[in-house]
């Protein structure tokens, strides 16, 4: 098919390369960290509302967690799709891609809406401790936060159209405002209050759900409209009902999503279900333990979804470079990626360590002895800081790689890492041979190692400069 080809388009400029990647991953970054906030403030309202809530978030954390990132890997191939597409000035290639990513983003969503809430205690009971208190809270999370999945992938996948186009500062705006709305209602529904005549009873990690469902469901509404609108690049419209080309040109261009994608949904499966084997471990360990993972995982958080950031602009560069001929600018701006990613988070895990005094506290609600689940999470914290310079690095290149089209390698390392050391390590350390928490996060810090070891051969090695035959 023919588009017409243009060169006014966000992230598309002649620029160095340098400036495109900082460019486009300052706004990327502070998307992720608006993303952080929402996961933040869960964590730290149930911790002041008791440690009971808080562990209760070791079980459908990791689940809700691990379910979208599965099944968000048959998406992953919109960034790759659009950013080459907007790279070689074929738009009306990209907005194919981008309407046909959406229609299947609000398929999984209803879908997983269905049957997660439906499982919901089948999956409590499984992944959760041998107690009944916590199971409960469980499912009750659960029942009402897979109501969200819907929003959650419409608002990522949009996210994810906008980058690939090159414009990372209206996800960004759009994160803070669902985060101001998580914020207010998740104040108002975990802890009850009184507005006026209304009186709202306390929900608990119930409200902390909902909060966060609605905030999704504003943030999804808010991307859409901005892809809507008349103008926009990549505009889309009408995602029920399309013209009649569209309809005609949609099963090629999905059969282009997924076969970008597919290797992605062997990756996430991979990863995950190697996570949810390392969280029975970590869950094995008791309550106190898992409320003190939690608190750490959370401030770590706050350095994943950084490297992110530098990973969403490494994927667009490389993306849009190749899709405009020019493998060594693409390599670079990776590599100028990868640095920023590793300074980023060495200074953020230094922080985290350095003002842990502070911070952790936060998670313990007034009244509650927190002191054991503050003793074991410090001592942890070395390892979290150890970690973050391979996390950042293999995070990037993983990315870096998916923009390209290259979705195998990132699941090679994935399954390597995840499946193998993770889970190996994790048995071994913390339960073989008594580590506990600390064998834990030394497992965790193995995992990042070896994925960095091997995405770094594979990228200097060159293969994903190749055109593939979707391009």
């Amino acid at each position: 098919m023919s588009e017409a080809r243009t060169t006014s388009v966000p992230g598309a400029g002649g620029g160095p390369v340098a400036r495109q990647v900082l460019r486009l991953a300052g706004p990327a970054v502070l998307a992720s960290l608006m993303q952080t906030l929402v996961f933040l403030a869960d964590r730290l309202m149930l911790g002041r509302y008791s440690q009971q809530a808080l562990a209760s978030m070791q079980v459908q954390g990791p689940v809700l967690w691990s379910v979208f990132s599965i099944f968000m890997g048959a998406l992953v191939g919109t960034v790759a799709l659009v950013s080459r597409s907007v790279g070689a000035g074929e738009l009306g290639r990209a907005q194919d891609a981008a309407r046909a990513s959406l229609r299947l983003a609000a398929a999984i969503g209803l879908v997983l809406a269905v049957l997660g809430s439906a499982g919901a205690g089948v999956v409590a009971r499984a992944l959760g401790p041998d107690d009944a208190a916590l199971v409960a809270l469980s499912r009750a999370y659960m029942q009402v936060a897979f109501l969200a999945m819907p929003g959650l992938f419409l608002a990522v996948t949009s996210a994810m159209i906008l980058q690939g186009a090159g414009d990372t500062r209206t996800p960004f705006v759009m994160g803070a405002i669902a985060n101001l709305v998580n914020i207010g209602l998740n104040a108002v529904l975990i802890f009850g209050a009184r507005l006026g005549p209304l009186h709202v009873p306390e929900l608990g990690v119930v409200g902390a759900a909902a909060g966060t469902a609605v905030a999704l469901g504003v943030e999804a509404a808010l991307l859409l409209a901005v892809l809507a609108r008349p103008g926009h690049p990549v505009r889309v419209r009408g995602l029920l009902r399309g013209s009649r080309e569209q309809v005609l040109r949609e099963p090629a261009v999905r059969r282009d999503l997924l076969a970008v994608s597919g290797p992605a949904v062997l990756d996430r499966l991979a990863v995950h279900v190697g996570f949810l084997l390392f969280v029975r471990v970590v869950n094995s360990l008791g309550p106190t333990a898992m409320a003190a993972n939690q608190a750490l995982v959370t401030l770590e958080s706050i350095c994943f979804l950084s490297a992110d950031g530098f990973a969403v602009a490494a994927a667009t560069v490389v993306g849009q470079r190749l899709g405009r001929d020019e493998p060594a600018l693409a390599a670079r701006g990776a590599w100028v990626a990868v640095r920023l990613g590793v300074g980023a988070l060495v200074l953020w895990g230094l922080a985290i360590w350095a003002t842990a005094t502070w911070t952790l506290p936060l998670f313990v609600a007034p009244g509650e002895d927190g002191g054991p689940m503050l003793a074991l999470a410090r001592t942890c914290l070395p390892i979290l800081a150890l970690a973050q310079p391979f996390m950042a690095a293999a995070v990037v290149l993983a990315q870096a790689l998916r923009g390209a089209g290259d979705t195998r390698s990132p699941f090679y390392a994935a399954a390597a890492g995840s499946l193998v050391v993770r889970v190996g390590l994790a048995w071994l350390l913390a339960r073989g041979l008594g580590l506990g928490l600390v064998g834990i996060w030394w497992a965790s810090t193995g995992d990042w190692l070896v994925r960095t070891l091997w995405l770094q051969r594979t990228f200097r090695r060159g293969r994903w400069k190749a055109r593939p035959k979707w391009a």
